[in-house]
């Protein structure tokens, strides 16, 4: 009889609260989570809620931290995505973010999603998420166009004009842009 008299008054204000309380329903986000990996492909991070637990990969920024992109990865959604953000004063008139993802099984390069163009004004995007699962992925900007790679796999060939056996890198100056690295 004690504990029940004791707990009487706080019973009644956890009462009133449950009935306070029941109208608010969970945020959009947190009730649409419904993707993990592979049903992630293609998703905004933000509409499934797998950006409340987000890490930062790896970011690059320039070097007058003009523009800086982001890997990002969900361990909750296990989905990856890449964002961009730009000072609107200082930054090229173009900046175009794409994720780069390799495709399973055989490890070819693709785009897995971009954002496009940031319009004037923006100061910031982010892409789709890709599968974080089958896939290593890399974040880039550029002020070409959605589908250029500033800084596209390495190429070493053998150099025929050379009469040893050594590897010569023949991959393109990095240009026009910024990747992370490949994870």
């Amino acid at each position: 009889m004690h504990g029940i008299r004791r707990w009487g008054p706080t019973t009644a204000a956890l009462a009133l609260l449950a009935g306070v309380f029941q109208g608010i329903q969970a945020s959009p986000a947190a009730a649409e989570f419904d993707c993990f990996r592979a049903t992630c492909s293609g998703k905004d991070p933000i509409e499934m809620g797998c950006d409340e637990d987000a890490e930062i990969l790896q970011q690059v920024t320039t070097a007058d931290e003009s523009v800086s992109v982001r890997l990002l990865w969900s361990p909750m959604c296990q989905g990856v995505w890449a964002k961009v953000s730009r000072d609107l004063d200082a930054s090229p008139d173009n900046v175009y973010l794409t994720l780069w993802t390799t495709r399973d099984p055989d490890g070819g390069v693709q785009a897995g999603d971009t954002a496009g163009r940031l319009g004037d004004g923006v100061a910031g995007a982010y892409t789709k998420m890709q599968n974080w699962k089958k896939t290593t992925a890399k974040a880039c900007w550029n002020d070409v166009n959605a589908t250029f790679d500033p800084e596209p796999t390495r190429y070493v060939i053998q150099d025929p004009n050379k009469s040893n056996d050594w590897p010569v890198d023949a991959s393109l100056t990095v240009m026009h842009g910024r990747c992370t690295d490949w994870m």
